[in-house]
């Protein structure tokens, strides 16, 4: 839709009436419906590439080159490091797990401490005493080449889908797979390493001042249930101004304007988007209920499976890492699911959590039993 929108002629309309609040009347979808024209030359240089940002297609617009390139590296960088904090939190609770059912951790303790996968430099980490150190010796050093840009990450993300290696465990006779735990930290890195600095930071963004994130997190809660509450709330009265901003808009846009609000999903793509930044503002503080409350919001209930210009990967990213966090392992694995076809560099995380939820599901039988 949008490259359809892209091919009109521009044309000139009279500016429309909006909300009053500066931020919004300010904003790049104000501008947007307001001078339908001077979108079209905003994108003109990368069309291509700002057609696949708008729908979250970030592998298409980095491949586009320009401001939607360096935009979308921007967003896969949070998009692993999101996915990272589930993946420390998910090992760490594999270990526990399995040296509950009286199982000699093995490797696996050696690769994860209280907080996650240990650093892969850690000293002792490749003993020659470990089942298979040949091959974790060539996926470690496979890794610390991507870090260091010595290999592309495509080297590593194409060994995603296979276990790093096979450990036997003893006292069953039989075996378990290892995933990789520095996969999504290691791209988390070369993404990061790989930013270059855009020069349109606002399109298709949850920015609706120019300058900083819209809007603010609510005051934290101590109870979590309470703090889940108070986001909700805040959501609630988000949604209020921006219905009536929505309306403004409408009533004083031209028809090429409308348009552009209607079929782009400007509204509802930019709330989605705000909530995103807020969500993983509130993993960064610790306030994972909030983070749940806000990520489950701004889902597009109209296709709550599917990526597109509301659903961004990092949302279903951040309502994972939030599910896992709150205790939802099972619900968590679900919001994985929409994202690993495309980014297959999930695949360690999702299998890591599959077998997480098999061995809690397990536990829960015999607590019963009991």
């Amino acid at each position: 839709m949008l490259a359809a929108w892209l091919a009109l002629a521009a044309c000139d309309e009279e500016p429309a009436a909006v909300a009053e609040k500066p931020e919004l009347a300010h904003s790049w979808v104000a501008e947007v419906v307001n001078r339908p024209e001077r979108f079209t030359e905003r994108v003109a240089a990368h069309r291509e590439g700002w057609v696949a940002f708008q729908r979250n297609d970030w592998p298409a617009a980095r491949a586009a080159g320009g401001d939607p390139a360096a935009r979308a590296g921007a967003e896969l960088a949070r998009f692993y490091a999101v996915l990272d904090r589930a993946n420390d939190l998910a090992w760490s609770r594999l270990v526990t797990r399995w040296s509950a059912r009286g199982l000699a951790p093995g490797l696996l303790q050696r690769l994860a401490d209280a907080s996650g996968p240990v650093p892969i430099d850690s000293p002792g980490l490749l003993g020659s005493d470990v089942p298979g150190a040949d091959a974790l010796g060539s996926r470690v050093a496979l890794h610390q080449q991507v870090r260091a840009g010595q290999a592309p990450a495509a080297a590593l993300v194409e060994l995603a889908t296979r276990p790093m290696l096979v450990e036997p465990v003893a006292e069953t006779g039989q075996s378990r797979e290892i995933e990789d735990p520095w996969m999504l930290e290691t791209l988390a890195m070369a993404e990061r390493a790989a930013l270059a600095p855009a020069t349109d930071d606002t399109l298709f963004s949850g920015r609706l001042d120019g300058s900083g994130g819209f809007p603010a997190l609510p005051a934290p809660v101590n109870d979590a249930l309470a703090d889940g509450d108070a986001c909700r709330a805040k959501v609630r009265a988000i949604d209020a101004e921006l219905d009536a901003w929505r309306t403004a808009l409408a009533g004083g846009a031209g028809p090429d304007g409308r348009a552009l609000l209607d079929d782009l999903r400007l509204v509802d793509s930019t709330r989605a988007r705000a909530l995103v930044d807020m969500a993983v503002a509130a993993l960064e503080a610790q306030r994972p209920a909030c983070a749940l409350a806000l990520g489950q919001l701004a889902l597009d209930h109209e296709s709550p499976r599917a990526i597109g210009p509301v659903n961004s990967p990092t949302l279903f990213a951040v309502v994972a890492t939030a599910q896992l966090y709150t205790g939802r392992t099972r619900e968590a694995l679900d919001a994985i699911e929409p994202i690993r076809a495309t980014y297959p560099a999930v695949a360690a995380l999702d299998e890591t959590v599959n077998t997480l939820v098999v061995l809690e599901g397990i536990d829960r039988r015999g607590d019963s039993r009991e």
